[in-house]
């Protein structure tokens, strides 16, 4: 709630007292009331001059608040008032970021929750446009985003009578597991499957659904029991179920693991509760072993797809189609490891375990599959063949193993642990990959990366040209994908730095401002000529994280970076054939 004095404050502010910088630190300190007040009265000519993310996603969560609250005493031309409001302030920010060819998470939030509002407010055609749109903008890029999109999709569709539609967008994430973010996302999909599917009649694929339910792999183990409730009573009893003649073996025992954990008292209650703890870890481990290890067959809701289960690879046009037979041979040769986002760094992170997968399976295929606009990393890269995630169609269960680095081992880990995180994410990635024991120990850490002989010279002329060389030179990655990362006062820290250093600023953007001496602006260069300025800098560079930088060196004990793992990043660079270089780091 706003107080009195601060409504007082803001009742006194007029259009000429509003400051641009007073209101994005507003913003940025999450004051959404504060913004939305001010936003409000300012007149419709003057809010382009506050197009800022922060403010703008700010404006729109207050918004909706304020909807919410005038929902709940009924006042609804108040709340179409609002909501026109609202619109207004959303398309803004899609014009601000069409015109800057920037799209931040914020605007992909913004659509989500101003779409979920709209569906409150029975506008399900408003809500699916922007939706749609969401795609069209790129949320791609954010694959926990992607999934609540598309899981709004299908609620309006289910709402609209549109059964068929709501259906085939669940059934693209549930034969895509690799772009969900969260395994424990996988049971509220399949619940909405199962319901979809009953609707339509169809009473095979609405058991089938129950039954995925207990063969994905998540580890809420309450939702579990939702499945195998709602299995009893489909089936009428247990008994029926376990000598129904159509149930598959596989099924029937995964049931009945389940069922006997339930019947397990609360040994919590007295002191034993390790009882409980080892039976989770054992059923949780069953089917954890009955999807990566053993594995059924794969998910087939589609029959039209059953033939177009082949990855398509970088040297590869069009898929192929091949016998069952072909593919159980080549199943045992390949593994697959998939990952729907970035960003630079991880991917880099992920190659010394790669490189020790590889030296442990020789004889095996690695297919990294990963967005198209991150091959440029991989380029010669020997250990793996690149797969367009978000293009080609492809099935996890042909492959002998399959590692989902969607659902980010690091992240996982570091939550857990924070903020005393003591494993890097180099040693983190390379055991999610199954790499262990002396192999792990053995491990060369260094980031494997790939440069021609003309990339090389690049870096060597661009040093010439700009009289760098025997300068200390720091670079500096302005930007992320994910925006949480960046550092609000860059522009404050780089001119510190450029009093002392060489400093060389990259984006994939064009760069405003940072007009200082000794500052380099790289903004118009592809995404390896970046890198390997990145590497000649490396010493002092910044290139994995925007935060990722040297207190002491700067002597600047003020500064706080809030960065769960600061650790110096060696990058191991490899030169190809035919190319030359003076030093190996």
């Amino acid at each position: 709630m706003i107080t009195t004095q601060t409504a007082i404050s803001i009742n006194e502010l007029t259009s000429d007292e509003l400051s641009f910088k007073q209101v994005a630190y507003m913003a940025y300190t999450g004051q959404y009331e504060l913004v939305h007040s001010i936003l409000r009265k300012l007149p419709v000519e003057r809010r382009d001059e506050f197009s800022d993310k922060d403010i703008l996603s700010q404006t729109i969560w207050g918004s909706i608040e304020r909807i919410k609250s005038l929902r709940s005493i009924h006042s609804y031309d108040l709340v179409k008032n609002e909501k026109q409001f609202l619109i207004d302030i959303l398309e803004q920010f899609i014009n601000y970021c069409n015109c800057t060819n920037i799209y931040p998470r914020e605007i992909f939030q913004s659509i989500l929750y101003v779409s979920e509002e709209l569906i409150h407010l029975a506008s399900l055609n408003e809500a699916i446009k922007y939706l749609q749109l969401s795609f069209d903008l790129g949320i791609n890029k954010f694959p926990n985003l992607r999934v609540d999109a598309i899981n709004k999709i299908t609620l309006i569709y289910s709402k609209k009578g549109r059964i068929e539609d709501s259906t085939n967008q669940l059934i693209h994430l549930i034969e895509h597991p690799y772009f969900i973010t969260d395994s424990n996302q996988v049971p509220d999909i399949l619940f909405r499957l199962s319901k979809a599917a009953l609707k339509a009649g169809e009473v095979t694929q609405y058991k089938m659904m129950l039954f995925l339910g207990l063969r994905y792999f998540y580890t809420n183990t309450e939702t579990r029991r939702d499945f195998v409730d709602q299995l009893r009573l489909t089936y009428r009893s247990s008994f029926k179920l376990l000598i129904n003649r159509n149930v598959k073996i596989v099924d029937k025992l995964l049931y009945l693991i389940h069922l006997l954990y339930y019947k397990l008292p609360n040994f919590h209650k007295i002191n034993f509760g390790i009882i409980n703890k080892t039976a989770t870890r054992s059923l949780l481990g069953i089917v954890y072993v009955i999807n990566y290890i053993k594995k059924s067959e794969p998910v087939r809701l589609k029959k039209e797809h059953i033939q177009n289960f082949r990855p398509v690879l970088t040297n590869v046009n069009k898929p192929n189609i091949i016998s069952e037979n072909k593919i159980n041979n080549e199943r045992r040769t390949r593994i697959l490891i998939t990952r729907a986002m970035g960003g630079i760094g991880d991917l880099l992170m992920m190659t010394p375990g790669l490189h020790a997968l590889k030296k442990k399976f020789p004889n095996k295929e690695i297919h990294l599959a990963i967005p198209r606009r991150y091959f440029q990393i991989f380029q010669n890269n020997p250990d793996v063949k690149l797969i367009d995630i978000e293009e080609d169609f492809f099935s996890h269960s042909l492959y002998k193993k399959w590692f989902n680095f969607t659902d980010c081992p690091a992240s996982r880990k570091e939550s857990r642990t924070a903020p005393k995180v003591k494993k890097s994410r180099i040693d983190i990635f390379a055991k999610a990959m199954g790499v262990k024991g002396i192999r792990l120990f053995n491990m060369d850490r260094s980031p494997r990366y790939f440069i021609s002989k003309d990339e090389h010279k690049l870096a060597d002329d661009f040093f010439e040209r700009a009289k760098l060389n025997g300068e200390t030179v720091i670079g500096i990655q302005l930007h992320s994908d994910e925006t949480y990362r960046d550092y609000p006062q860059m522009e404050n820290l780089v001119e510190v730095l450029s009093k002392k250093f060489k400093v060389l600023l990259f984006d994939g953007y064009r760069i405003d401002g940072y007009n200082f001496e000794n500052v380099f602006k790289i903004d118009s260069f592809g995404l390896r000529k970046h890198l390997q300025l990145h590497i000649s800098v490396m010493e002092l560079s910044l290139p994995i994280h925007p935060l990722f930088i040297l207190p002491r060196l700067l002597k600047y004990p003020r500064l706080r970076f809030s960065v769960l793992l600061m650790e110096r990043l060696e990058l191991k660079v490899i030169p190809t054939a035919n190319s030359s270089m003076r030093t190996t780091n």
